[in-house]
């Protein structure tokens, strides 16, 4: 189960504690909760000098035992003016090494960090740690989570684990994601949380700042995490527009000069045997053959029908229609499949296949085999 991130009147009542010992299976995650932490309790700093973020990344023992050291003396040495210390420890990554907590110098360290934190006065200091990777199954790691402040992020589900990331970033900078259009970000940059936090700002941007952000907006503004060209080349590709569709292609190679058509071809064939369900289910009259997005719910409820077949198929693939994102697969996809016969389609993906054995060939161009491709798939 992943915590969700406090709100900001939630860290307001927050600052009576002394420690927070913040933890995820993402470092991304546990850094951006404990920056956020540490930065609402540091806002009203008397000055710089009561503020010291220690690096706590750590190759050997020996670089973890001074980390842990350098946060204890942080902690107990009072500002030069007085008022409260903040002490954050980031990137805490040996929490989760078996051999650097083993170590005598590291375990009498951090044993020293955890009884000092309990009796910590709140007033006096406030010590942030993020950690991760973690062992939860250690002695360490359950005395520092019992500490009051403590929160571990930990799910199985990183779309889940992107949402709260979504969420948390949206309340930071004035916009609300209406409901699904979190999960549909999460699913398109793959639930990758620094992707989700980038594209959350840049979402939040094109809101100005302000208001709601619909599930359309993400899908029209966000790229696929990793795939961006091949995407614009894919949509082009099925655009139905040859002259539109070869000068996508030839911008892509003309601006790559050592690209692969392989990534190119790869992308098309996943998406086509999305399609090639999509349709089928259509034919069959599982899901309604519309031009636009699909009606609320369709999706879910022919996967609904079909999981018996797909129980053991709980990864995401092309070869598992449902295991896209519903809102992606029925607002863009569906409208492509209901426009292409099935047999159109099975077409395109035998020539899919002459592609890929065109581009084994040594004498083969890939821009030229993608042409050749495109010319004869889209005729």
């Amino acid at each position: 189960m992943l915590t969700k991130p406090a709100s900001g009147k939630n860290l307001k009542t927050m600052e009576s504690k002394a420690a927070y010992f913040i933890t995820s299976d993402d470092d991304f995650i546990a850094a951006n909760r404990a920056r956020e932490i540490f930065e609402e309790l540091s806002k009203d700093a008397l000055d710089e000098m009561s503020k010291e973020v220690i690096d706590g990344a750590s190759q050997k023992a020996e670089d973890a035992e001074e980390a842990v050291l350098q946060t204890l003396q942080a902690a107990a040495t009072p500002p030069l003016f007085g008022g409260r210390k903040f002490v954050w420890l980031r990137n805490a990554n040996f929490f989760g090494d078996s051999k650097i907590l083993k170590n005598g110098g590291v375990a009498s360290a951090l044993g020293k960090l955890a009884e000092y934190l309990k009796t910590l006065p709140a007033g006096s200091a406030a010590v942030v740690i993020s950690a991760s990777p973690v062992d939860r199954r250690s002695k360490i790691f359950k005395e520092f989570a019992a500490l009051g402040g403590a929160e571990d992020y930990q799910s199985k589900d990183p779309v889940s684990a992107c949402v709260d990331v979504i969420e948390a970033e949206a309340r930071n900078l004035g916009v609300r994601f209406e409901p699904g259009a979190a999960e549909t970000l999460a699913s398109i940059v793959a639930g990758n949380p620094r992707m989700c936090a980038q594209e959350a700002k840049k979402l939040a941007t094109y809101a100005n700042f302000s208001g709601t952000i619909s599930q359309r907006d993400v899908a029209d503004m966000v790229p696929i995490f990793g795939e961006s060209d091949f995407f614009d080349i894919t949509n082009a590709f099925y655009s139905g527009d040859l002259d539109a569709a070869l000068a996508v292609l030839k911008r892509y190679f003309f601006a790559n000069k050592k690209a692969s058509a392989r990534p190119i071809i790869s992308a098309i064939q996943k998406q086509n045997s999305i399609l090639i369900q999509l349709r089928a289910l259509m034919d069959s009259g599982e899901i309604p053959k519309l031009q636009g997005q699909q009606p609320r719910g369709a999706i879910e409820a022919a996967g609904a029908k079909y999981a018996e077949i797909f129980k053991n198929c709980e990864e995401k693939t092309p070869y598992n229609v449902f295991s896209q994102n519903a809102w992606y697969a029925g607002a863009k996809l569906a409208p492509i499949a209901a426009g292409t016969t099935l047999k159109k389609l099975m077409d395109c993906q035998m020539q899919i296949a002459r592609a890929f054995e065109e581009l084994l060939s040594p004498d083969a161009t890939d821009e030229t085999v993608m042409r050749d491709f495109f010319v004869r798939a889209m005729a």
